[in-house]
């Protein structure tokens, strides 16, 4: 490219980060205040409410779903400042390549966000799989020590790590206020796919309404967690070959793609510049696409979910 055009294209590129940070400004004030009045709002209904259903539920939106679930701690003035970073750099990859090169880019970033939260939430779970086993076995010994079913709870999730943060700290001040908090564990196993917890809500109602003991179902819910976490192990191990090999025939022609671009100056001008080259990457696209999705199909059992 010449001079000229380059500059004009350094123009063009400040001027668009001029206006993007007048517009995230605007945004980010615009949504304090709305975000203010929510707070207040829902301040305002959860008192309302709290006399008359008597029961704590974890009510979140769903980006703060989302980040809870992944455990990603960034506010929302810093995920807008990473929104902004993220449309500055595909404009600027707009002005200099072109349309394709900014949209494959575009996908590229969607996908390797995805992968990060994808593989942070199964940590989250993993830890979740492992730790519960020890938690349940913390309640029974307080109940056998003489201490009620709630104090238990409360003390038992108190000593656990922090990915039970967010349901200690709700089933605190909900047995401290005396109302029903079965509806936690339900919501916490709906956000992190646990279906353990769904039994142990079911249990804690039952016991609630029936009176019946509930330390038979949590031995149960113990001992079939250990035996979960044991064949996973097993499995994890048998087939860790077959996972790698999976994972290397999913990102190998990526990075093969992506080594003849870079050492190739020509080759990725073919591809970018000719209907050609766009035949050929949109052919390639969908079997690389139609591969990682079969690939993913036939690893999807394999200690994932």
């Amino acid at each position: 490219m010449s001079s000229v055009a380059l500059l004009a294209a350094a123009r063009t590129l400040a001027i668009l980060a001029l206006l993007l940070l007048g517009a995230q400004w605007l945004w980010i004030r615009f949504r304090e205040r709305r975000f203010l009045n929510e707070r207040v709002r829902q301040r305002l209904t959860v008192a309302a409410s709290a006399t008359t259903e008597g029961a704590a539920r974890v009510r979140l939106t769903p980006l703060e779903s989302t980040l809870l679930r992944a455990d990603i701690q960034l506010s929302r003035s810093q995920l807008m400042l990473i929104g902004a970073l993220l449309v500055i750099f595909l404009v600027a990859v707009l002005v200099i390549k072109g349309l394709l090169v900014s949209l494959i880019s575009g996908v590229m970033i969607a996908i390797l966000l995805w992968m990060y939260w994808r593989i942070r939430f199964q940590q989250q779970r993993r830890r979740i799989y492992e730790e519960l086993p020890g938690i349940i076995d913390s309640v029974l010994r307080y109940m056998s020590a003489g201490r009620s079913l709630e104090s238990a709870l409360v003390e038992a999730f108190r000593e656990s790590s922090a990915v039970f943060d967010a349901l200690q700290f709700r089933l605190r001040s909900a047995v401290e206020s005396g109302r029903d908090y079965t509806g936690l564990f339900e919501d916490y196993a709906t956000l992190y796919r646990v279906p353990s917890l769904v039994l142990i809500s079911i249990a804690l109602r039952t016991s609630a309404r029936f009176g019946s003991s509930i330390q038979p179902v949590f031995r149960q819910v113990s001992e079939s967690l250990r035996s979960q976490q044991e064949l996973r192990r097993e499995f994890m191990a048998a087939t860790a070959e077959i996972r790698f090999t999976a994972l290397a025939f999913a990102l190998l022609p990526l990075g093969l793609a992506a080594y003849m671009i870079l050492m190739n100056e020509n080759y990725s001008d073919v591809l970018l510049s000719s209907d050609t080259g766009h035949w050929m990457l949109g052919i390639a696209g969908g079997l690389q696409a139609l591969g990682m999705i079969l690939i993913w199909r036939m690893i999807q059992g394999v200690g994932r979910d």
